[in-house]
């Protein structure tokens, strides 16, 4: 088994599942229960990270370490350590970098053997769509096609989200149920969590005081950091950009849009409306300067995250155009 994989994606679900799958080998491998560590690179730094690893377990047969976010780390000498690290690593020891859009450092991931380096991409609409009914019929339960459309038009595109809904909803009905549409509306619509692709969505209707409501309301709910945030923002900005690229190209929108895995209505429906709100030049500007807000982010930790996520918000649903950031 490799001691240092590199994943990443957007398909939370595959990627929880294929973390399990790693933790439940080591416990076989090591013939015991592994030591558990659960870190974020916007809270340990690299030079913890690997005391870490490198110093043994007293009670366990070995350590089973995920690093998340960590694609966070661009300093030179921490991006060096870990390559340093991932050439000669820790006896009975398992790394997982965890990034929160598709990969790590190039530096990084070029230490790392390609096998254990996956990156796990959202399923397509029939693909989720045989998930629900497969998930449903697991439960002893039936779901009708309108109901499985609702569902995958209210859920976030991974299978993660869709666990956590379904097994929500399962909860309202008897073995032997049927599940239908108004059900779904009643049951996951007006409990629906906000995230980084629910709040794009927003953004790209342009009314920028609902887009600062979805912002707060992902604050409040305090469901990962800024950074994370702003990486599922520039990753749907990244698609948003290699759409106008193959537009750009003479294919058709919807061509275009099923290539990048845009299958689902809502998202056909926002990436319409992103194209035409944040035109190319438009759109690659707004990523050089989410790519800034980034750094500032991490510079300054949560001092002015909130600050730094609001000003980009504003630029893009307003200005439509980067901000100086000035001494901020």
């Amino acid at each position: 088994m490799e001691p240092v994989f590199a994943i990443g994606g957007p398909e939370l679900g595959r990627r929880n599942d294929f973390i399990k799958q790693l933790r439940s080998r080591c416990a076989s491998e090591w013939n015991g229960e592994p030591e558990d560590h659960r870190l974020y690179a916007h809270e340990t730094p690299v030079p913890a990270l690997l005391d870490l690893l490198m110093n043994g377990s007293l009670f366990s047969p070995g350590k089973f370490v995920q690093y998340l976010g960590a694609d966070q780390v661009k300093a030179k000498a921490d991006v060096q350590a870990i390559v340093e690290y991932a050439k000669r690593p820790a006896d009975s020891t398992v790394l997982v970098l965890v990034a929160d859009g598709f990969g790590v450092d190039k530096a990084i991931e070029a230490a790392i053997p390609k096998d254990a380096k996956k990156v796990f991409w959202e399923l397509s609409a029939q693909e989720t769509g045989r998930w629900v009914r497969e998930y449903f019929s697991g439960q002893g339960l039936s779901v009708d096609d309108d109901a499985v459309e609702a569902i995958l038009e209210l859920v976030e595109n991974n299978t993660e989200a869709l666990k956590v809904e379904c097994s929500r909803l399962a909860l309202f009905f008897p073995r032997g149920s049927s599940v239908g549409e108004d059900e779904v509306e009643r049951y996951i619509a007006h409990n629906r969590a906000e995230d980084a692709f629910s709040l794009f969505d927003r953004m790209a209707t342009g009314d920028f005081e609902q887009a600062l409501e979805t912002l707060a309301a992902i604050q409040a709910a305090r469901d990962g950091s800024g950074v994370g945030l702003l990486a599922g923002l520039l990753w749907s900005f990244r698609r948003l950009s290699s759409l106008h690229a193959a537009l750009a190209d003479g294919q058709g929108f919807e061509q275009a849009a099923r290539a990048l895995r845009i299958t689902r209505r809502s998202a056909l429906a926002s990436y319409d409306a992103a194209r035409k709100r944040w035109p190319r030049g438009r759109c690659d500007r707004l990523i050089a300067f989410g790519v800034d807000v980034d750094a500032r982010l991490r510079a300054m930790g949560q001092a002015n995250e909130r600050t730094l996520l609001e000003l980009f918000v504003y630029a893009c649903v307003v200005r439509r155009e980067p901000l100086p950031l000035g001494r901020l």
